[in-house]
């Protein structure tokens, strides 16, 4: 009578765990991203080292919690440049979709400063 209340509390553990591990690996890619653009000084081939970079830290870091990582680098007001990874978790119950995974990182541009 109670091993079917058992499985739900067992599956939704499990979930929760994956969807947690899932923003996990999407939040270092978005952070791995932003940090090859602004270390390169926010041009155009430093943003797009940088969404490669957080492309191929999603499929490595994120594999078997992300599912389908999209990664978007841009430069914002301010001189600062914002790197976006979104996916989906892995759903533990077949049938079931993923839920989605969204973490943005952002951060100045690094620029060198001579002394004065």
């Amino acid at each position: 009578m109670y091993m079917p209340i058992l499985f739900f509390i067992i599956f939704a553990t499990v979930q929760a765990a994956m969807l947690f591990l899932g923003n996990q690996a999407a939040s270092a890619a978005a952070r791995e991203a932003a940090r090859v653009a602004r270390s390169g000084g926010g041009t155009g081939d430093a943003v797009a080292a940088g969404q490669q970079r957080g492309m191929a830290y999603a499929q490595s870091v994120g594999k078997g919690v992300l599912e389908d990582p999209q990664v978007q680098v841009g430069l914002v007001p301010g001189r600062q440049v914002r790197a976006v990874v979104d996916g989906h978790g892995v759903s533990v119950v077949p049938g079931l979709p993923g839920l989605a995974i969204h973490q943005v990182a952002q951060g100045p541009i690094e620029e060198f400063r001579p002394d004065q």
